[in-house]
């Protein structure tokens, strides 16, 4: 919403309506001083009018009905993420209605968590709030997501780290349970996230036709997108001998029991220090190992994207740095 002059002399005030299509009202004013005054006064009516249009929330009850719609879907980990994000919300704003958070109150606590911690955890807490308010606009509680006005962080290039073969090997060797060593090996083998291998159920592995079915029933993927991914040999003997002695629907369990997130996670960080290998390795840099190997290999990055199963190509673009020999060999076509 915002004033503009006409060509007739008189301030209009430019806005949208309730379908959300542009519209204009004249103020009647020719002075910006006598406008803005009736601008003021037509945006607190237009607020008082949405007000009444939503069902009133405050953010405290907002957090306990998210959170009933969000624990189904999202592990643990994110859970964690986003229960932060409303105790610094909370922290910052009390316990206002939704509808009184505005854009400029957003972009200002955003910019606070910007100079107060870094770029990542802002970065983060503009996707969370964005897709918590997103859902109170689904479930009717505000008309308008106010995240919307406000810009994303761009964050910083960087390389993804990756293991080299021989730390691979350095790893497998000191991993003392044969159930880490074959979900290891399948991340490997496949490039999945570890939420999705944790999650997999022996509905979603196709022996016939060699695929694992990720199909957001069991898991909700990064992406929300339906993909199959092709397994390999190795990958399809170590889930066929799992199929054999497996007492569960899970394909990966530990003591016959569902993997927790947390355990494998703290439980990686030793198996790498052990090892000697980079400390800074984690499980997901498996996956950036599958992607990254595979560019090395050869294969096209639109091939490494449909397999790591990326919504956008630009994402799968950070592996393109380990074919720099394809770029010796282009420039060198210039000769003097």
């Amino acid at each position: 919403m915002f004033l503009s002059k006409n060509q007739n002399g008189r301030y209009y005030i430019i806005y949208k309506d309730k379908d959300n299509k542009r519209a204009a009202i004249s103020t009647g004013e020719r002075t910006k001083k006598e406008a803005q005054k009736f601008f003021v006064k037509f945006q607190r009516e237009q607020e008082i009018k949405n007000s009444q249009l939503v069902e009133p929330i405050r953010l405290k009850e907002f957090q306990f009905h998210f959170f009933r719609y969000a624990e189904p879907i999202f592990t643990a980990k994110t859970m964690r993420n986003y229960k932060t994000t409303f105790n610094f919300l909370k922290s910052a704003f009390g316990n206002p209605f939704l509808t009184e958070l505005t854009s400029k109150e957003l972009e200002t606590y955003l910019l606070n968590r910007l100079k107060s911690s870094s770029v990542y955890s802002a970065s983060r807490d503009y996707r969370q709030i964005a897709s918590m308010l997103n859902k109170a606009v689904q479930d009717g509680f505000l008309l308008e997501n106010p995240m919307k006005k406000i810009k994303r962080f761009r964050l910083p290039e960087k390389q993804p780290l990756f293991y080299s073969k021989e730390d691979f090997q350095k790893l497998i060797e000191v991993i003392d349970n044969p159930d880490i060593i074959d979900i290891v090996k399948i991340a490997l083998y496949t490039g999945l996230r570890q939420g999705e291998l944790i999650q997999m159920d022996w509905s979603q592995v196709d022996f016939n036709e060699r695929l694992l079915i990720l199909n957001n029933q069991n898991y909700l993927t990064k992406s929300k997108r339906i993909r199959t991914v092709p397994l390999t040999e190795p990958a399809l003997e170590i889930l066929a001998k799992r199929q054999r002695q497996s007492e569960s629907s899970f394909v990966f369990t530990l003591f016959n029991e569902k993997i927790k997130q947390d355990y494998i996670t703290h439980k990686f960080k030793k198996y790498v220090r052990k090892a000697k290998i980079n400390s800074k390795l984690t499980f997901h840099s498996l996956r950036h190992t599958t992607a990254s190997w595979l560019v090395q290999s050869g294969v096209s990055i639109y091939h490494v994207s449909k397999i790591l199963g990326h919504a956008d190509i630009k994402t799968t673009m950070i592996y393109s740095h380990v074919r720099t020999e394809d770029l010796r060999n282009s420039i060198s076509i210039i000769q003097i």
